[in-house]
């Protein structure tokens, strides 16, 4: 299998796009705000071990080849039009 990397951006526009490509669960999400030691860290609450309320909905996987079928399609109907140059 060739490395993979994150495509956050991408993503997330897919996922505007054809939300059917993603699997999704609904589980809490904070962010430390107080810890000098991890700041920043995000926390997902996938196995709901708290009681915290659910509120985000967590995109954990998606179908990759529908994924790279939308992103080529999108690039080749903008590569396409006018005052596209590549």
């Amino acid at each position: 299998m060739a490395p993979r990397g994150p495509l956050h951006d991408p993503c997330t526009i897919a996922w505007l796009l054809q939300p059917a490509l993603f699997q999704r669960k609904l589980c809490n999400v904070s962010v430390e705000t107080a810890s000098p030691l991890t700041l920043g860290h995000t926390a997902v609450d996938f196995w709901h071990v708290t009681d915290k309320p659910k509120s985000v909905h967590w995109l954990y996987d998606v179908d990759v080849e529908g994924f790279f079928d939308l992103l080529t399609r999108k690039i080749a109907f903008f590569a396409t039009r006018d005052g596209c140059h590549g």
